[in-house]
């Protein structure tokens, strides 16, 4: 059967950090149920459309999804389950906001089949957290950690932010220190960056964005938190993730490796059949039974070979020389010969062992070299 990733997004929050630009909504707890009743519809009108898939990994994302109530959570996991033929070894994650959750919530998850856990932490220190618009406390991040480990979930990711504002080296290492004591399996690790539309964009005065590190202290914080992290048995797998072996994202591996997936949701995409889709952004006329996917692209094989490029590079161990040949019938050097030549002369990238990987300098330069490929 071919496999296929679930994307499930829960659109509300309980404030909105002064980063973020998803799609989210405050104060709307009177539409949640109703919410709930649509993705489930939703879900369950899509289900033959994918008669011929196995599902290898659900993900919930926001928005916030543990600020629903766990029954709601849930019973859209339930639609899931109940709609579509799930591999015996699913992975099942929900993000979640340290402060929306505690031991009774994430057991009955636990429970349910949810099998992984993330974290939006992004800082150990309540001076960055207050900063970013967090609303949970350091020591908060560590009690929902603790609570998730006594729950039963074995795989517990954190997101971590770095270059942020007023933010230096020794700031950083305090937050990776703690991270990497607790019942932590995974750490994805990124630089904040200023997104348009954000309310740290929008602001006319921009003290906190003058008090960003610079270019070259951001890169030091990232190669900092790679050698912080693998010193403690952290397997760097991804340009921005770090994972104990065994523990990696299958969710997001299947997005690096130009897996099938489906989204459900307001926003939600999907990527089936060559097709890139999107559902409605408007969050009345989805509960209202608006599931119509829009068209945004049909993907040619000349774009999938590049986005097969551009993701696969991403992770560590490369691309594999002799998938791309299988998948695509015809060799890497073929199609890409001349800007591979070009990278390995620049010492960016690295051929050998039948893959095409990064080297730490291409790893630095990562977005330049990307855009090339387009």
């Amino acid at each position: 059967m071919t496999p296929l990733s679930l994307y499930i997004h829960i659109p509300f929050c309980r404030s909105r950090c002064i980063y973020c630009d998803f799609l989210s909504f405050c104060d709307k707890d009177d539409m949640m149920q109703p919410y709930v009743e649509a993705l489930c519809a939703d879900i369950a009108a899509s289900a033959p459309e994918f008669a011929g898939y196995e599902v290898v990994s659900v993900f919930f994302g926001g928005g916030t999804p543990t600020v629903l109530p766990a029954s709601q959570l849930l019973r859209i996991f339930d639609a899931a389950k109940n709609n579509y033929r799930l591999a015996a070894d699913v992975s099942v994650t929900t993000e979640a906001n340290p402060e929306t959750v505690d031991f009774a919530y994430l057991a009955q998850l636990r429970q349910a089949g949810f099998n992984r856990i993330s974290f939006g932490v992004q800082s150990f220190d309540d001076r960055e957290l207050a900063i970013l618009g967090r609303v949970h406390s350091a020591q908060k991040a560590v009690e929902a950690m603790h609570a998730a480990a006594d729950a039963g979930f074995e795989n517990i990711n954190v997101d971590l932010m770095y270059a942020l504002p007023h933010q230096n080296l020794t700031d950083l290492a305090f937050s990776l220190d703690i991270a990497r004591h607790w019942p932590v399996t995974h750490v994805s690790c990124y630089a904040l960056t200023v997104e348009e539309g954000t309310p740290l964009a929008g602001r006319r005065s921009s003290p906190l964005r003058d008090a960003m590190p610079d270019e070259d202290v951001d890169r030091q914080m990232y190669q900092m938190a790679k050698e912080l992290l693998e010193e403690q048995g952290y397997e760097h797998y991804e340009i921005s993730n770090w994972a104990r072996p065994g523990f990696e994202c299958r969710h997001n591996i299947g997005y690096w490796t130009h897996r099938q997936y489906m989204g459900f949701g307001i926003g939600a995409h999907g990527f089936v059949g060559g097709r890139r889709i999107c559902k409605t952004d408007d969050l009345r006329g989805y509960i209202g039974g608006d599931f119509a996917c829009t068209l945004l692209e049909e993907v040619d094989k000349t774009a999938e070979m590049t986005e097969f490029m551009i993701l696969g590079l991403r992770l560590i161990k490369g691309v594999d020389i002799e998938e791309f040949k299988a998948r695509f019938g015809c060799g890497v050097f073929d199609v890409f010969g001349g800007k591979l030549k070009k990278f390995e002369e620049q010492k960016l990238i690295d051929i050998g062992g039948g893959k095409i990987a990064l080297t730490p300098l291409g790893i630095d330069i990562s977005n330049t070299l990307f855009a090339e490929f387009l």
